[in-house]
């Protein structure tokens, strides 16, 4: 089985988005992240083996203070 591909979004306080892009940048499970506008502030594209390992990830960022909110889009094709 391929890896599981997700993009991540993240909403963080004003002063949020450089430091939680940078936090994200450093997991091995970040292929790609960017600062966004709109609704949401941080998107991430992730890779991993398992949905467990995914989910450790989120709740990790989810931990950090700056972050308000995330949405989790698991990719079926591509």
């Amino acid at each position: 089985m391929g890896k599981i591909v997700s993009f991540i979004l993240i909403e963080t306080s004003t002063s949020g988005p450089d430091e939680i892009l940078k936090k994200v940048k450093e997991s091995k499970y970040v292929s790609e992240a960017f600062i966004i506008y709109g609704e949401w502030d941080v998107i991430a594209r992730c890779e991993t083996d398992t949905l467990h390992d995914l989910t450790d990830f989120v709740v990790s960022i989810r931990k950090h203070p700056d972050v308000k909110d995330t949405k989790t889009l698991i990719a079926t094709s591509g």
